[in-house]
């Protein structure tokens, strides 16, 4: 299955540090596969799979949440174009 994936929301900190978003994973028929959390900060995207997990990661810096590096440059590359099932499932997660 050919998907695509796009920004469905982010929120700047007003010290322009780093972003918070929600990425949707969407089908050829606008049909939403699967969506993730992310940061954005220093030219690297950090990937949840739920809020609650950033907010550990955020709060308490645990290394034992459940996430994904992927730099700009390789996000840029998959963002223009379509990924062979879900984008969730092109990450390594730690």
């Amino acid at each position: 299955m050919k998907t695509y994936i796009t920004t469905a929301h982010e929120e700047e900190y007003s010290d322009k540090s780093r972003i918070l978003g929600v990425l949707l994973n969407f089908d050829s028929n606008s049909k939403r596969v699967d969506s993730l959390v992310y940061i954005y900060h220093k030219n690297m995207y950090i990937f949840f799979n739920t809020i609650i997990d950033m907010n550990d990661y955020l709060f308490y810096g645990d290394n034992k949440t459940k996430r994904a590096y992927l730099s700009e440059e390789d996000f840029d590359k998959i963002y223009d174009n379509t990924i062979n099932g879900k984008f969730s499932e092109t990450l390594t997660w730690m």
